[in-house]
C-alpha cells in the first residue's frame, strides 16, 4: 500500500534531503521553510495541488517549491498535479533555477539501503544501525505499511551482522514480534465504536471477532501483515491516522503488539540458531547450501522472506542441516 510521497509524510525528510543536495538553491530557498505533519489535516483542499489524495501543498512558495521538488523524485504524479504545481509556483514567481541540479561526481559504491527503492538509511556501521533506528521510529509514521515493514526487517539483518542491538519497538514494525489477540481485538473494539460508517464499524468488529477465535497469541508474520494492512486501509477511510502515536496504536503496532520475538531461535540438528542470523544471510548462501529452488524460496527477489524462513529451514533434509550447522557456527 504505497503511497505518494510529499513533505508532510516524507520519513526523517529522506527524500527532502537528496532533493535539496541534488539541487543547491532549491535547498537555499526552502531552509526555513515550517513543516509540520499536523498541518495537512486542517488546511483546505483547495491549499493541495492533489485535493483528492490531500498531497502536494501548494498554500505558500516554499511549500510550492517543495510540492515540485517531491514530484520531480517521483514517477507516480499525475500530470495534472505536476502542472497544478507549475502554475502555483508561477504566481509565486519562484524562478526555474532554483530547480538546477548540480551533479557531482562521486566513486562508484554500492550503498546498503535499508528501502533501496527510495535511497532511504544507509547502514554500513555498527554506529549507523542506531543512527538509522532512530531516524526511522522517529519518523515510522510518515512511512507506509510495506516500506515500514521492509526498512526495519533489513534493520535487523544488518543489526545482527554488524553485532548491535535494536529496540524492541523495531521488531514490532518489522513485524517480527507475536500478536496478542487481546490486545488487537480490544483496539479493534474501540475503533468500531469510534468509526462513524456502519460498514466501516461492521469491518472493524468482524475483525475483532476472527482474533478471538484464535488463541491467546499469533505468530503468522504474513497473516498478520496483511490484517495490518486491512486494518491500515480502514483508518484512513474512518479518518484515524491522525490519531496514531497519540490516542491510538497504528495498523502495525496494532497487530505486532508485544515484545516477544515470534520465533527467536530455531533448532538445526540440535542446534538454536537465531532467527535474526539466519535472515541476515544472502541469497547467495542459500544457493549455495540448496541450489537455486532453495534460494528462490527462502529470498524471491533476493530479499528473506521472513513468513518462509522458520518453516523452510525446519523442514530441510538433515544432510543440508547438517552443513547450516556447521557454517553457523
Amino acid at each position: 500500500m504505497s503511497k505518494t510521497i510529499d513533505q508532510f509524510n516524507d520519513a526523517a525528510f529522506g527524500l527532502l534531503i537528496k532533493q535539496a543536495e541534488r539541487m543547491p538553491a532549491f535547498g537555499e530557498f526552502v531552509k526555513l521553510a515550517d513543516i509540520e505533519s499536523g498541518e495537512r489535516e486542517t488546511l483546505p483542499a483547495t491549499a493541495f495541488a492533489w485535493p483528492e489524495e490531500r498531497r502536494f501543498p501548494i498554500h505558500t512558495d516554499k511549500h510550492a517549491a517543495l510540492s515540485y521538488a517531491y514530484s520531480l523524485a517521483q514517477s507516480g504524479v499525475p500530470v495534472h498535479v505536476v502542472t497544478r504545481i507549475k502554475e502555483a509556483l508561477e504566481v509565486y514567481s519562484v524562478p526555474s533555477t532554483t530547480f538546477e541540479v548540480t551533479t557531482l561526481k562521486v566513486a562508484a559504491e554500492e550503498i546498503p539501503w535499508l528501502l533501496p527503492d527510495l535511497q532511504l538509511f544507509p547502514v554500513r556501521t555498527k554506529e549507523d544501525v542506531k543512527t538509522a533506528e532512530l531516524r526511522l521510529i522517529n519518523g515510522i509514521s510518515k512511512l507506509d505499511l510495506e516500506h515500514r515493514a521492509t526498512a526495519c526487517s533489513n534493520l535487523v539483518k544488518k543489526a545482527q551482522e554488524l553485532g548491535a542491538e535494536l529496540h524492541p519497538a523495531t521488531l514490532q514494525f518489522a513485524g517480527m514480534v507475536v500478536s496478542s489477540t487481546k490486545f488487537a481485538s480490544e483496539w479493534l473494539d474501540v475503533r468500531a465504536n469510534q468509526a462513524k460508517d456502519s460498514a466501516i464499524k461492521q469491518a472493524y468488529a468482524q475483525l475483532a471477532r476472527e482474533f478471538r477465535k484464535q488463541g491467546s497469541e499469533i505468530k503468522d508474520r504474513d497473516q498478520l501483515i496483511k490484517v495490518a494492512s486491512v486494518i491500515a486501509e480502514l483508518d484512513e477511510k474512518a479518518g484515524f491516522t491522525k490519531h496514531y502515536d497519540r490516542k491510538m496504536p497504528d495498523a502495525l503496532q496494532t497487530v505486532f503488539n508485544t515484545t516477544k520475538e515470534s520465533a527467536s531461535s530455531i533448532d538445526v540438528n540440535g542446534t538454536m540458531i537465531p532467527l535474526s542470523k539466519l535472515a541476515g544471510l544472502p541469497s547467495s548462501f542459500w544457493s549455495d547450501l540448496g541450489g537455486k529452488e532453495l534460494s528462490d524460496e527462502i529470498c524471491p527477489g533476493g530479499k528473506t522472506d521472513m513468513g518462509k524462513l522458520a518453516t523452510v529451514v525446519e523442514t530441510l533434509p538433515l544432510d543440508l542441516k547438517v552443513i547450516l550447522q556447521s557454517q553457523m557456527r
